[in-house]
């Protein structure tokens, strides 16, 4: 298994953040490149599609949303370089008006060398941790 992460400091509480991140359907308000979000069923088990800006859909399934370390963690459905793909989101407060974002994966490589599909998925971790910080402290 290949184990990639990003971290980012986001100026906002971590409950607010928290707020947005673990409602499985928000993730089309924030991540670049995603028009669309839906999602059926609700809590664990739960799964999204998302449909990107070139009309191609990525499916993932809640696996794990623990409400008291405000940390979630999704596996990827859909098929792509990243097999066995499993996702997690979890924050750590800094204080009143910051948080932590420790956005992490885990996969094994299908089709793709390890060492250039780890910095696919580790670019992708960063550029979608920056764009939740951006809409988080634009919303403040």
């Amino acid at each position: 298994m290949i184990q990639v992460s990003s971290k980012i400091t986001i100026y906002a509480p971590a409950d607010a953040i928290w707020q947005v991140i673990s409602d499985f359907g928000a993730t089309g308000l924030y991540l670049v490149g995603v028009v669309d979000c839906t999602v059926t069923g609700e809590g664990v088990g739960a799964q999204r599609t998302l449909t990107n800006v070139d009309g191609s859909t990525i499916v993932e399934r809640l696996e794990t949303l623990d409400e008291a370390a405000q940390r979630l963690s999704y596996s990827l459905l859909t098929d792509t370089p990243f097999g066995n793909l499993l996702t997690t989101m979890a924050l750590r407060d800094l204080g009143p008006s910051q948080a932590e974002l420790a956005w992490s994966a885990s996969f094994e490589p299908d089709g793709l060398p390890a060492s250039e599909a780890a910095a696919l998925l580790e670019g992708a971790l960063a550029e979608n941790c920056l764009a939740l910080k951006q809409f988080l402290e634009v919303a403040r």
